[in-house]
C-alpha cells in the first residue's frame, strides 16, 4: 500500500513538474527523464533445460532539479518492482570541488555503478561488477552518504563517506530511540585521470573500506579505459576481501572488452572476463565470453535509442554445464 502510495505520488510529481517556476529572479528549473529497456531472450540454463521469454529489464524514472547554477538535486526510481534509487542534493563549489548528500553511487568500481545502466556495452554488466556489488554496499550500488568530489585538468578524485549497506537508512532523532546502533562508518575513495591531449583516455583505481557493523570488507580495483572513437578498448581488475567470517574471503576478476564501428549506427562488441568467488578454492572461478552487435538510431546521442544482440558463453571450472544464453534489447532514453 505504501509503495504504490508513492508511486502515485512520485507520477504526479513528474507530471507537474514540467512547469519552470521563477521567484525574485532566482530560476529554478526542473526536467523529468526516463529509460525503458524490452528485452527477449533464449537461454541453455542446463544441458537439457531451455528457457526463452520476453520481458522488461528496467523502466525508470528521473527527476532533475537546479538553482541557478551550484545548487542541484536528482530523484530515480526503478518501477518495474518499485525502489527509489537515488535522491540527493549537490551544491558544486567549481568544477574542481562539489558536495553531495543523500542516497548514490559514490566512489566504486569503474565497470560496476560508475558506468550508467543506459551506457553498458553489451547489455549486461560484468560479472566482477555485479559481484562487486553484492559483496560492498549493495546490488544497486547505491548507498546512503556524503560525497566530496571534482577534476582538475583532467585529474578527477571522489572521496566517499557512507553507511556502508545501501539497505540502511540511518536516521536520528531526540524523539525516539533508533533500534539500529551504529557507531562506524564506511570509506571510499578513487582518483582518476583523462589527459586532455589525448582523446578517450581514462585509467585510475579505487580502494574501500566497509563498515564492520553491517558489513567488514576491503576492495580495490586498477582500469584502464581507451574510446577514442572508431575503437574502444577496456580493461579492469577489482579485487574484494570479505573480512565478516572466521577467514577471511578473497574474490577477484578481470575483463577485456573491444569494440568496432563498421559505420556510423552500427558497432561489433565482444568481451572476455574471468571471476573466482573464491581464490582460496582451487577450480571454482567462471569464464565468460560475450560477443554481439549495437545498432544506434541517433549517433549522435549513442544511447538514446538503440538495439543491442549479444550471444553469452559462459563456462565454469570444474564443472562441464553449458549455460548459454542469447539475448536482444532494444532501449530509449529520454
Amino acid at each position: 500500500m505504501i509503495k504504490n502510495l508513492l508511486f502515485i505520488l512520485l507520477t504526479l510529481l513528474l507530471f507537474f513538474s514540467q512547469l519552470n517556476f521563477a521567484q525574485d529572479d532566482t530560476e529554478i528549473k526542473v526536467k523529468v527523464g526516463g529509460t525503458i529497456q524490452a528485452q527477449a531472450s533464449y537461454s541453455q540454463t542446463n544441458s537439457d533445460t531451455n528457457q526463452v521469454g520476453f520481458g522488461l529489464r528496467r523502466v525508470r524514472g528521473r527527476l532533475y532539479s537546479q538553482f541557478r547554477n551550484n545548487l542541484k538535486g536528482f530523484i530515480q526510481f526503478e518501477m518495474t518492482s518499485f525502489k527509489l534509487l537515488d535522491a540527493y542534493l549537490q551544491y558544486d563549489v567549481s568544477q574542481q570541488a562539489k558536495f553531495r548528500i543523500g542516497r548514490f553511487k559514490g566512489a566504486g568500481m569503474r565497470g560496476a555503478g560508475l558506468t550508467s545502466h543506459s551506457d553498458i556495452d553489451i547489455i549486461e554488466r560484468v560479472a566482477s561488477g555485479i559481484n562487486w556489488g553484492r559483496k560492498t554496499i549493495g546490488s544497486d550500488y547505491r548507498d546512503y552518504g556524503a560525497s566530496f568530489f571534482g577534476d582538475y585538468n583532467g585529474l578527477g578524485y571522489n572521496l566517499t563517506v557512507h553507511n556502508g549497506k545501501g539497505d540502511e537508512n540511518i536516521i536520528s532523532s531526540h524523539a525516539s530511540n533508533s533500534k539500529l546502533k551504529n557507531e562506524k562508518v564506511a570509506v571510499s575513495g578513487m582518483i582518476y585521470y583523462s589527459p586532455v591531449t589525448m582523446k578517450g583516455l581514462e585509467f585510475g583505481g579505487y580502494y574501500g573500506k566497509g563498515n564492520s557493523t553491517f558489513n567488514d570488507y576491503n576492495s580495490y580495483n586498477l582500469y584502464l579505459y581507451y574510446e577514442p572513437g572508431l575503437y574502444r578498448i577496456k580493461f579492469e581488475y577489482v579485487n574484494v576481501k570479505d573480512k565478516n567470517n572466521a577467514v577471511d574471503i578473497t574474490s577477484a576478476g578481470y575483463y577485456i572488452f573491444g569494440a568496432y564501428k563498421l559505420i556510423p549506427k552500427l558497432e561489433l562488441l565482444g568481451r572476455f572476463e574471468r571471476y573466482d568467488n573464491n581464490t582460496n578454492f582451487p577450480n571454482d572461478a567462471e569464464s565468460i565470453i560475450t560477443l554481439g552487435a549495437a545498432y544506434s538510431f541517433f549517433p549522435d546521442k549513442w544511447s538514446a535509442e538503440r538495439i543491442t544482440a549479444a550471444y553469452v558463453i559462459r563456462t565454469e571450472e570444474g564443472l562441464p554445464v553449458q549455460n548459454n544464453v542469447f539475448y536482444i534489447m532494444l532501449q530509449l532514453v529520454f
